[in-house]
């Protein structure tokens, strides 16, 4: 900055011009950092402009930290506003950050972001719910238990509540969402009432319980044994329990459930009160885990696909709330497991294997014998018959179409069409079949070896420590790098099916799986030997060899292979999020 008495020198301290080191949450990208950067950077150019005003106060302190070489020049108040304003123009604002090094305030230093994933209990979670329904029943004057009523009928949206819907027509809203408005009906009996489920004479009128629709009497007996049976058939669907009475539509609230559940079933009751709110929340992932209860919260943008662990120990994919499945995709996984769950699959294998009765249409599998087959009534056929090879009625062959082992009129017929065609169909659910077969495999001896690791694996390393007088942790690492194995193999099915046959690299990953195979077979039969048998270092050697083989499987084919991007995946899932 030049002055018309002297020349004043601004002195930068080392780094000035580069950015200060990001935090995590910049380190990832943060949107928000750089809208926040850019409008500092809008105010404080105008700012910069005239500073007689009200200042930043962290622009001022970005300003007084500036050392200048002449220090005995004095300048009047009449020139502070010109001479701050020349000094701010010669500073680069783009550089200017409010959590730069030399603005921090001392109390916060070393202070990190918030961590991008933080996992809420399931007492937590329960008391969250707690706190937004006595926030709407406070609003609209119901209980807290119908305000969790009114909150699952809106997608937990309470926002949506307070709008304005529920507040055009609360009764219809209310009927629908199954919340029982108070009434005038006597909701207690009096003495040797009996219960209309078990016909008992009840002792005292503490006895009964009723809704407030006032059906009943219903002795609390019948009410825990309704609700238990509710329990068992329901599923996740017991967060809809209605009254016991059948044509009611109205629903039990927590406050029901509290009085009349046992402890077990109203824990469970809370479990699935508690899914139902993390499902309808996008930043919430609930632990797969059915005995946890806890969630796993995301701090940032969008939908990471993250695999995050609980305290449980369950590790998962926060994209998808399944199990960690690397090297599949969230696509990929979730097309495996619909070609699994439908009955498609199997009405394939049906028209590849079996033939339609010509009279009935009844699906027919030859076994073996000659071409003359009869649809047999004791199996629920129609007793009609029928040629095996063109499909048509018996009674137009004999021995002048080639007798019982033969037919002339197959070759024209419509039936050497369709056989074609379900030849066809046969070698794609053969080709299935291959895969989910050793899928299926690989999946039953994960489980088994969970279970042994769960229930055996410490009595068996307390029997190597009293034997070999060394320290065992390295058998608990062999079955805990064996689950693992048998985990990524698993799912390396699933790649191989939906990777085309005639894609370059398929070779070279069928070689890399077989060889994993191999490995993860010898890591097996050492964790399973006789404890007295064990080499702990032949046994530390192979959990090294086989983790980085394992390693370098995953790695490959994470970076690609040299193989294209769909995988063989329909267009129907490539939008989805992939691991």
């Amino acid at each position: 900055m030049e002055s018309s008495s002297e020349s004043i020198e601004t002195y930068k301290p080392n780094g000035f011009n580069t950015p200060s080191p990001m935090r995590k949450s910049q380190r990832r990208g943060s949107f928000s950092s750089i809208l926040r950067r850019s409008s500092i950077v809008q105010q404080t150019r105008r700012s910069s402009r005239d500073l007689t005003g009200e200042t930043d106060e962290k622009m001022i302190k970005y300003l007084n930290s500036i050392s200048f070489v002449n220090k005995n020049l004095e300048i009047s108040n009449d020139d502070t506003s010109s001479y701050m304003s020349e000094t701010a123009s010669d500073i680069d604002i783009g550089d200017y950050d409010p959590n730069d090094w030399f603005l921090e305030d001392d109390g916060n230093d070393g202070e990190d972001d918030e961590p991008l994933f933080t996992i809420l209990e399931k007492k937590g979670l329960e008391d969250q719910i707690k706190d937004m329904a006595n926030v709407l029943s406070d609003q609209i004057d119901l209980s807290s238990g119908n305000a969790i009523l009114l909150l699952q009928y809106f997608k937990w949206d309470l926002d949506r509540v307070l709008s304005g819907e529920y507040f055009e027509d609360p009764e219809r809203v209310c009927k629908n969402a199954g919340v029982i408005l108070a009434n005038e009906q006597i909701t207690k009996y009096p003495m040797n009432s009996v219960c209309i489920v078990c016909f008992e004479n009840q002792s005292s009128d503490d006895s009964f319980y009723s809704l407030s629709c006032g059906h009943g009497p219903y002795c609390k007996g019948c009410w825990k044994s309704y609700l238990h049976q509710e329990m068992q058939t329901c599923g996740g669907e017991i967060i809809h329990s209605k009254c016991i009475y059948p044509l009611c539509s109205g629903k039990l609230t927590y406050e029901n459930w509290k009085d009349l559940a046992s402890d077990r079933d109203y824990s469970r009751y809370w479990y699935f009160i508690c899914k139902d709110f993390v499902g309808n929340n996008k930043n919430l992932e609930f632990c797969p885990n059915p005995s946890c209860g806890n969630a796993i919260r995301y701090s940032g943008v969008g939908r990471p696909s993250d695999v995050v662990e609980c305290h449980c120990g369950t590790r998962f994919c926060f994209s998808c709330g399944c199990e960690k499945h690397n090297p599949v995709s969230c696509a990929q996984l979730m097309e495996w497991k619909s070609k699994n769950s439908n009955d498609q699959e199997s009405l394939k294998l049906i028209k590849s294997t079996c033939k339609p009765c010509y009279h009935c249409g009844m699906p027919t599998e030859r076994i073996m014998g000659c071409n003359h087959i009869i649809c047999r009534k004791e199996q629920g056929g129609c007793g009609g018959e029928w040629c095996w090879m063109c499909r048509g009625d018996w009674k137009t062959h004999g021995q002048h179409t080639g007798g019982f082992y033969s037919c002339n009129k197959y070759e024209v017929s419509e039936g050497k069409k369709a056989d074609e065609s379900a030849a066809i169909v046969k070698q794609e659910s053969d080709r299935f079949l291959h895969y989910f077969t050793r899928y299926f495999n690989h999946d039953m001896l994960m489980k088994h070896a969970i279970k042994m690791r769960d229930e055996e694996m410490e009595d068996k390393m307390n029997q190597f420590r009293e034997l070999a007088n060394l320290n065992p942790d390295f058998l608990q690492e062999a079955i805990e790098l064996l689950i693992e194995c048998r985990r990524i193999l698993k799912y390396t099915y699933v790649f191989g099916f939906y990777l085309s046959d005639n894609v370059a690299g398929k070779t070279f990953f069928e070689y890399q799986q077989a060889n994993a195979e191999g490995i993860t077979e010898e890591l097996s039969e050492s964790v399973y030997i006789n404890v007295a048998l064990i080499n702990a270092e032949d046994m530390k050697n192979r959990v090294r060899v086989t983790k980085k083989y394992i390693n370098n499987l995953v790695k490959s084919i994470e970076e690609g292979l040299g193989l294209d991007e769909s995988l063989g995946l329909s267009s129907s899932t490539s939008g989805v999020p992939q691991e």
